[in-house]
């Protein structure tokens, strides 16, 4: 999902205009990569499940910002206190994301903690639909990753090298799902750290390019298909597909 589709640059967009007028523009920066940052991790929590339902099934979020510094904390919580939640459930919803009945995001500070922010998820999960039988599916047919096989449950998956990215200051801003290994492979060394993403979209699966260094491109039928860097849209990914992140290679299979 994020990377951001239309609905989420508008979220941004409006976040950092209240931002810089409340706060000024050298605050609102880095408001604004927290803000990001923390839709991002919550969205991953999205599920797909029978007939491509999505659901997010938790009913209470609690965001936690660290900071030593009191009045970053206080910040923390002028900026995000009663503008997260509101922020989170348009970005779900728009998402096409069913929420449970009760959903509510919560805000707190504290003074330690090993990064930024951390999130946690109510254990009250709510009761879910059986899963579809056989989820769609990636095969890595060339390079080094994690795993061989990697299902796509999620409503995005993120692939490139790196398990997370961080900025100058350390803070989380993109996690990857498939990850190919940091000098594992030569064909590795082709995949950008935020490579591409695999996005579940009106029962279509949609292959896109993060605007990586050597591109990514779908093989079908004989014949090349390039995916347009930056291009939210993307291909359409059918069974069978070959798709090349740089010189690595994964099979689409459904």
């Amino acid at each position: 999902m994020s990377l951001f589709s239309e609905l989420e640059k508008s979220i941004e967009s409006g976040f950092r205009r209240w931002t810089e007028r409340a706060f000024g523009p050298a605050q609102s920066g880095d408001l604004v990569v927290v803000h990001r940052a923390i839709l991002e991790q919550i969205e991953d929590k999205v599920q797909i499940v029978a007939r491509g339902r999505r659901i997010f099934p938790y009913p209470r979020v609690l965001v936690t910002l660290v900071s030593p510094d009191p009045e970053r904390r206080a910040l923390y919580q002028a900026a995000f206190g009663d503008r997260l939640g509101p922020a989170v459930r348009e970005a779900l919803e728009g998402a096409g994301c069913e929420l449970p009945r009760t959903f509510a995001v919560e805000v707190r500070t504290a003074d330690t903690g090993t990064e930024p922010f951390s999130i946690e998820y109510s254990a009250d999960v709510l009761q879910q639909p059986a899963p579809a039988a056989a989820p769609a599916r990636i095969v890595v047919v060339r390079g080094k990753a994690q795993q061989d096989t990697y299902a796509l449950t999620k409503a995005r998956t993120n692939i490139g090298r790196l398990a997370e990215l961080t900025d100058a200051e350390q803070r989380v801003i993109r996690r990857n799902d498939l990850v190919f290994e940091e000098g594992a492979d030569e064909a590795n060394s082709t995949v950008s750290r935020k490579h591409a993403h695999i996005r579940y979209e009106n029962s279509e699966y949609r292959m896109c390019d993060d605007g990586s260094e050597y591109g990514t491109r779908v093989f079908r039928d004989g014949r090349s298909i390039e995916v347009p860097r930056g291009d939210r849209r993307g291909e359409k990914l059918r069974p069978g597909d070959e798709i090349y992140v740089g010189r690595a290679c994964l099979r689409f299979e459904q």
